[in-house]
């Protein structure tokens, strides 16, 4: 995928959208104040490590340009803001999407 074209294709956003859902189903926004408990750190993080494993194997396959991986970010960031998540979750959870795309 070449760096015009993660401008126009409907993957990025679709892939993130699809990455939010999983979180919501996973780890709905009302867990979100457990978050201060040991256990529900560990489910997190139990979420998590699938969905980075996703976005890598998504990358590869894409190989998604600066515009593309910008796309996933936004487009991530407002799903998960839609969805009722706290500011400071949203930043954090769409950082590590972010850094993880970017490395990929």
């Amino acid at each position: 995928m070449g760096i015009l074209s993660g401008a126009f294709s409907p993957l990025p956003k679709t892939f993130a959208l699809q990455i939010a859902e999983k979180i919501e189903r996973q780890f709905p926004p009302k867990s979100e104040p457990l978050l201060a408990k040991k256990g529900a750190q560990r489910r997190l993080e139990g979420v998590l490590q699938p969905i980075m494993n996703d976005i890598v194997t998504f990358q590869k396959e894409q190989k998604l340009g600066w515009i593309g991986k910008a796309r996933v970010g936004n487009a991530f960031r407002w799903a998960l803001t839609d969805k009722g998540y706290s500011k400071e979750f949203v930043e954090a959870l769409t950082e590590g999407v972010v850094r993880t795309i970017a490395t990929s």
